[in-house]
């Protein structure tokens, strides 16, 4: 029995040997198959990048396999640039005599003023050399002959395709140009009494117009889904709407121009002479913020200041830009001493003083319809802390006296600051009536209570 069992042991092992065997057959084969493919692979891809290592024998067209093998033919991609062995596929498009014939044709032409050939030549080369040099100085004499014909908005579709398609563009500074001439052109147009108003502080030269303003009934140019077929100076539609659209081109395309901030000021104006006032501060504060140094920062401060508090819609509505305006006045005062808007500055301020006081108030009010006499009580104290010499004080010190003091129970503070008050007090003088300013923050320091108002100079 033990003989059996050795036997059938043995059996047994011989036949797992012979198994791991064909197995371990199989797993190399797979290997040579995997590196053999991987090797083809890695020639495939070098032959198809161009590597100067795969290099072809001049006659027959085959590879070199012995200039292969050798050492000094192995090149990186700066010596190749050196000895000028650079693959045209790296290098990009190389572009035949015939091929550079075109372009210089349509600029030949734009420079012997045949505009008409110069559009019809560069609108087939922009076409064919797409998204190249060539391709590029197409686009923009394309622009430039539409713009020498007065056909100013196929020259502003033109530019705008010129900087959608070659964002690093050469000819950025001549483009903004011409954009800005044709946003002012066509907001003189629109507006005659703007004309006065553009103020450029750039010292870039666009095409000056000398005649003075003349006012236009045309309807197209009030409503902006009117068509124009009759003026070829002027886009289809919306001609105000397509000015801004060059201006935001200028700061979007070049922000670092010289005529940037002249574009913002120049957008941010028209929205206020159009009393759209949340358009006017946006960009107002992007200039502010933007342009530090710009000449036209004290207007962007000052204006900016005024839009904002024209953008404040009333006592029921959030107080944000009536604090934005406050803050801004301010900071005017401080930045520009010698401005000439100083005293108007001031009086604004007065205005703001009192537009708070009036929020407050409004806030007593509120609670006063809602029949909650402690939340009155605190309004009604918050008023007499931050506007006492404001005609709404004496009216929180009359409605103080009409609370029950049973209703005030809890609040030992509110109480104490009622009994305190005085049985007579004289009226308030009226912010507008006083010889001086009334109180403002503007000269503050950050040790004084940030509730505390100073008297400005």
């Amino acid at each position: 029995m033990q003989l059996c069992r050795m036997l059938d042991r043995r059996k047994e092992s011989a036949r797992r040997t012979r198994s791991d065997g064909r197995l371990d057959a199989q797993v190399a084969a797979l290997y040579v198959e995997m590196r053999s493919q991987l090797i083809l692979g890695l020639l495939l891809v070098c032959l198809l990048s161009g590597c100067s290592v795969f290099s072809r024998d001049s006659d027959s067209g085959m590879l070199n396999i012995a200039k292969m093998l050798k050492p000094g033919s192995i090149r990186g991609p700066l010596e190749r640039k050196l000895f000028g062995e650079d693959n045209p596929l790296e290098m990009g498009r190389r572009f035949s005599e015939q091929e550079r014939l075109q372009v210089q044709q349509c600029r030949a032409a734009f420079e012997r003023e045949d505009y008409d050939q110069a559009i019809k030549l560069s609108k087939k080369a922009a076409k064919k050399f797409k998204e190249s040099s060539l391709g590029e100085e197409a686009q923009f004499y394309l622009a430039e002959s539409y713009f020498a014909q007065g056909e100013y908005g196929k020259a502003q579709d033109g530019y705008d395709q010129l900087f959608q398609d070659y964002t690093s563009t050469r000819y950025v500074e001549p483009a903004t140009r011409r954009l800005f001439s044709i946003a002012r052109t066509w907001l003189e147009i629109s507006e005659p009494m703007a004309k006065n108003e553009i103020r450029q502080v750039s010292g870039e030269k666009v095409v000056e117009d000398k005649t003075p303003p003349k006012r236009s009934y045309d309807p197209t140019l009030r409503v902006p889904i009117l068509p124009n077929f009759h003026d070829k100076a002027r886009p289809w539609f919306d001609t105000q709407g397509n000015a801004l659209k060059c201006l935001k081109s200028i700061w979007m395309n070049d922000p670092t121009g010289p005529l940037a901030d002249d574009a913002l000021m120049l957008t941010a104006t028209h929205y206020q002479r159009k009393l759209n006032f949340v358009e006017a501060d946006r960009y107002f504060e992007i200039l502010r913020d933007e342009y530090p140094d710009s000449p036209h920062l004290e207007d962007a401060f000052v204006l900016g200041a005024h839009v904002k508090q024209m953008s404040y819609q009333g006592p029921y509505y959030e107080g944000r830009e009536l604090k934005g305006a406050q803050k801004l006045k301010e900071q005017s005062l401080h930045l520009f001493p010698a401005s000439l808007e100083r005293q108007q500055l001031r009086t604004d301020l007065q205005k703001i003083y009192l537009q708070e006081a009036e929020r407050a108030w409004c806030e007593v009010e509120y609670y006063q319809k809602k029949r909650k006499p402690r939340a009155v009580a605190i309004a009604c104290i918050q008023v007499l802390n931050e506007f006492p010499d404001t005609s709404y004080a004496k009216d929180a010190r009359d409605v103080l006296k009409t609370i029950d003091p049973s209703e005030l129970q809890g609040l030992p503070e509110v109480v104490e600051f009622v009994e305190s008050m005085p049985a007579n007090e004289p009226p308030p003088e009226s912010p507008e009536n006083r010889s001086g300013p009334v109180k403002s923050v503007s000269h503050s320091t950050g040790e004084e209570d940030l509730g505390s108002r100073m008297t400005l100079p």
